[in-house]
C-alpha cells in the first residue's frame, strides 16, 4: 500500500515539474520567416539633385515600424525622416498593416535632422496632418525567406503597384 502511495506521488510530482518546465507548446515552434529586421535602400532624383533613400522594416508577429531616411547622395546628413508603426495581421501570405503611429526626426541645436524619432500617436495633430498623405490600412502579399523580404503593397491605393515603393525586395539585417 504504501509503495502504491509513493508511485502516485512520485507520478503527480514528475508532472508537475513537467508543467512548470515545459510552459507551452510555443516554445518549440519556429519563428515565421518575416520576423526581423528589414532594409531596403535606392537612389532618389529630384532634378539635379541625387538622394539616397533607406527603408527599415521591423516586423513581429503583430507589429510593424517602418522608417524611411533620405539623404543627400554623398552625404551623411539626413535630409528626411518618416516614421510609421502599428499592428500588423498576417493572413497567408498576406499582411495588412494598420498605422497606429507616425514619427518625424527629431532635430538637433542646429536644426538639423537626427536619427532619432520622435512618434505622434493617432488621433494627434502632427499624425492628422501626415494622415492626409498616407493610409491607415494598407494590405500586400510578401514572401519570404532567410535572406530576403520581398513585400509588394498598393501604397497610394490607385489599383496597381506601379509606383515606387510599392514592389519591393528588402534584405535582412
Amino acid at each position: 500500500m504504501k509503495t502504491k502511495y509513493r508511485l502516485h506521488r512520485c507520478i503527480m510530482l514528475t508532472s508537475i515539474v513537467t508543467m512548470m518546465v515545459i510552459p507551452s507548446c510555443d516554445w518549440f515552434r519556429e519563428d515565421p520567416m518575416y520576423i526581423g529586421t528589414w532594409q531596403y535602400t535606392e537612389k532618389v532624383y529630384v532634378g539635379d539633385i541625387t538622394y539616397n533613400a533607406t527603408t527599415t522594416l521591423k516586423l513581429t508577429e503583430s507589429t510593424f515600424e517602418e522608417v524611411y531616411v533620405l539623404k543627400r547622395d554623398n552625404s551623411a546628413e539626413i535630409s528626411s525622416l518618416l516614421g510609421m508603426k502599428g499592428s500588423l495581421d498576417v493572413k497567408g501570405d498576406e499582411m495588412t498593416f494598420r498605422l497606429t503611429a507616425v514619427g518625424e526626426c527629431v532635430e538637433d541645436n542646429q536644426q538639423n535632422c537626427t536619427s532619432a524619432i520622435e512618434w505622434f500617436q493617432k488621433g494627434s495633430a502632427t499624425y492628422n496632418t501626415y494622415i492626409q498623405y498616407l493610409r491607415e490600412t494598407v494590405k500586400g502579399e510578401f514572401e519570404a525567406d532567410e535572406d530576403y523580404l520581398w513585400l509588394v503593397r498598393d501604397r497610394n491605393l490607385d489599383g496597381d503597384t506601379e509606383d515606387s515603393g510599392e514592389d519591393v525586395e528588402f534584405d535582412r539585417l
